[in-house]
């Protein structure tokens, strides 16, 4: 029975976890909005009742696959945490996650943060009953504030900067910016000369001359 009972929960777990997966890979082709349960009930390979007794709605979908996403924003910082000691080594560490994210998977955990953050956005009631991600951000917050906290004053960068509000700024848009390099170009720019890549390299640059003493 036990046995029995085990197999049961397995073949439900990797149930779940194919439907989390088809459904990440239509977010990344189609967009967030332009998904629909019946489109990812079939390329899970179930039906559309079966979808609905593992996700009631889709936002319940949406927020754990980004919340997945974050979760390896979150280890990332954890191990850089851990594994720098200089105020500089830790937002180059930090930049420079941020940069190899671009080439993960075709850049998927920038590029499904965004369109998470911008559907969100358009369908906050939608997500009133769904908690996850949000603690997910506070406890990155955390760490990322602590982080600071314990080297800004170590001389490795400029002592005369209010450390904490201008780390966080530059961070938060090296972040932003990677997001919106992950997309396609805007068809009403011109299209740049330079990789996203090169382009957050030259970034990096810039934050880093800036915050060197």
């Amino acid at each position: 029975m036990t046995s029995h009972l085990g197999t049961r929960e397995l073949a439900k777990k990797k149930r779940r976890e194919t439907i989390l997966e088809e459904a990440e890979k239509l977010f990344l082709h189609k967009g967030i909005d332009n998904t629909t349960m019946d489109e990812i009930a079939k390329e899970a390979g179930i039906g559309i009742a079966t979808l609905f007794r593992y996700f009631p709605k889709k936002e319940i979908i949406i927020e754990t696959v980004a919340t997945a996403k974050l979760q390896i924003l979150l280890d990332a910082l954890k191990e850089i945490e851990q594994q720098t000691s200089s105020c500089m080594e830790m937002v180059t560490a930090v930049m420079d996650f941020f940069i190899g994210q671009m080439s993960e998977q075709n850049g998927a955990m920038p590029k499904l943060l965004d369109n998470f953050v911008n559907y969100k956005a358009v369908a906050i009631d939608s997500f009133d009953d769904l908690n996850r991600y949000q603690e997910m951000r506070d406890e990155i917050s955390i760490v990322f504030t602590r982080m600071i906290e314990t080297r800004k004053n170590d001389g490795s960068i400029k002592q005369d900067l209010s450390a904490t509000q201008i780390l966080s700024t530059i961070l938060s848009n090296f972040s932003v910016f990677t997001f919106k390099l992950s997309l396609k170009g805007n068809e009403n720019l011109p299209a740049p000369e330079l990789t996203s890549e090169e382009q957050l390299v030259i970034m990096k640059r810039i934050f880093l001359d800036y915050l060197r003493p």
